[in-house]
């Protein structure tokens, strides 16, 4: 003899994501995301959103599974698994991808070589600025460097690594009391802790010829017989 027993319970759904948050990987890695039902009368259905815009054209989902192969920056944002039996509310889980990233690099002199009525002299003070947009911007780091030699901070040559009163992202390399010595390459290395991406390098090249005022252009700077030409290069090494 067989018997069933009918039930009319029912509960709401309750999920739980089997990955961390947030989650910070390098361009071109595949990533997946996982969500598993812990509860819910009857069964729940799971379906993955993004908060902004569509799921990427490449995503491939199979139940609560979603992975993105070959990630970029593009793809970063939040994720949210959402499950619904039509019992009580939805229920929802999110997790924020971070696709880490170094991009427009920067720099620029204090007193600017480029204004007419700024001057740089030996003997004074000389601020070298390099910036960069870094994601995640905890990870980023700095490194100096003078024709090719590490530099580290000292008494005439002060590096600090972030600077409260600019944008986020910006080291100072501040030279006190300016020399003939001092004249070289000087290069900005930006990269992040975790990795996995191209630095960002910048070169500043401070270098000076004999001459007079009335000869200058614009993109040499004469202060008392000096030419103090300044000029920039980015390039990317590898990590």
């Amino acid at each position: 003899m067989v018997s069933f027993r009918l039930s009319n319970k029912t509960a709401s759904p309750s999920i739980k994501l089997l990955v961390d948050d947030p989650i910070v990987v390098n361009p071109g890695e595949a990533i997946t995301l996982v969500c598993v039902t812990t509860g819910g009368e009857p069964v729940p259905t799971l379906t993955w959103v993004r908060s902004f815009g569509t799921l990427p054209e490449k995503t491939v989902l199979n139940g609560g599974t979603l992975t993105i192969p070959a990630i970029t920056s593009e793809d970063a944002g939040t994720y949210s698994c959402i499950a619904n039996n039509n019992v009580g509310n939805p229920a929802k889980k999110s997790t924020n991808i971070i696709v880490r990233a170094l991009k427009k690099g920067r720099f620029w002199i204090t007193p600017d070589p480029y204004h007419k009525d700024d001057n740089i002299q030996i003997g004074r003070e000389v601020k070298i600025s390099c910036q960069v947009e870094a994601v995640p911007s905890e990870e980023l780091t700095f490194s100096w460097f003078k024709n090719g030699r590490p530099l580290r901070s000292s008494e005439r040559m002060v590096i600090t690594q972030t600077d409260p009163d600019v944008s986020p992202g910006t080291t100072n390399l501040d030279i006190i009391d300016l020399k003939f010595t001092d004249f070289g390459t000087y290069t900005c290395v930006a990269s992040l802790k975790g990795g996995g991406i191209s630095d960002i390098s910048i070169d500043v090249n401070i270098s000076s010829s004999t001459g007079k005022k009335h000869i200058c252009d614009a993109k040499d700077v004469c202060i008392e017989n000096l030419f103090f030409m300044f000029s920039r290069q980015n390039s990317l090494q590898s990590s």
